[in-house]
């Protein structure tokens, strides 16, 4: 919130300079630009400016979306391998859960930060691999315990796969023609009026203040949407911290459901 603050003041200031200086000219003075010349500069420097801005915005929204989903889907992986892991071995359960919530913390505790600076973890990644080196460790002694060891292998693929895609959304980004594009367009909003004849009187120097806020704000926004795990808008670890939360509930009702202990 501070830094599109701080964009909105910045494009007011750049936007009373630019009316002072550009506002002097004979042509600012005298208002020889025709009305007709400068409705259709108007409309064609805000059309250009829009665009460039559309096209940002939505393409920074898509990006936080989709990385904000592939973390869901990680997050369903993992559950479902933490729950078809109750049907290993006794030996090997208690193993493979336990590494599972130890890649779970990692992902939160540790790559996450490293996240913001556009690079994964190789402790998450040491983590995921033993928890597959558990899994293929494990020695099925009936078809349940086998078919239950292929599920979670598959279960673990998924995670693998979606793990992937989380880490290439780290460098997800506005195309730069469109970033430049953005820009361009933006200096010449600030700059058309006083260009065409909007003269630097108090009341035109308002409207040109609230104009310079209103681009810089747009502006700011692409920029801090920008990187959907590092900018100030960014994805954070909710589904792993919800993944943390089903592990508790899958060995609450394991608990439950147990026999009692037989007392003679």
């Amino acid at each position: 919130m501070l830094t599109v603050t701080l964009a909105a003041v910045s494009g007011a200031v750049l936007a009373l300079v630019i009316g002072l200086l550009l506002g002097r000219t004979k042509r600012a003075r005298e208002g020889t630009t025709t009305p007709q010349a400068m409705s259709f500069a108007g409309a064609a420097i805000l059309g250009f400016f829009a665009l460039f801005l559309g096209f940002s915005i939505a393409g920074t929204w898509q990006q936080l979306n989709a990385a904000r989903q592939h973390t869901y889907e990680e997050s369903r992986a993992l559950t479902e391998a933490y729950w078809t892991a109750g049907g290993l071995p006794d030996a090997d359960r208690p193993v493979v859960r336990a590494r599972l919530r130890t890649y779970t913390g990692v992902v939160i505790d540790d790559e996450w930060a490293t996240m913001q600076h556009d690079t994964g973890s190789q402790n998450a990644w040491r983590a995921i691999d033993q928890v597959r080196a558990a899994v293929d460790h494990a020695t099925a002694h009936s078809q349940v315990e086998a078919s239950a060891r292929t599920d979670v292998l598959r279960s673990l693929s998924e995670v693998n796969a979606k793990r992937n895609a989380r880490l290439g959304d780290l460098r997800a980004s506005v195309p730069v023609l469109a970033i430049g594009g953005l820009l361009v367009g933006a200096v010449f909003v600030l700059a058309t009026p006083s260009v065409i004849g909007l003269t630097s009187n108090p009341r035109n120097l308002v409207l040109m203040c609230f104009v310079g806020a209103s681009v810089a704000f747009g502006v700011s926004m692409v920029a801090v949407m920008s990187g959907p795990f590092s900018g100030a808008v960014r994805v954070q670890p909710t589904a792993f911290q919800l993944a943390l939360e089903r592990y508790d509930q899958i060995d609450d009702d394991a608990g439950k459901s147990a026999p009692p202990l037989f007392r003679p």
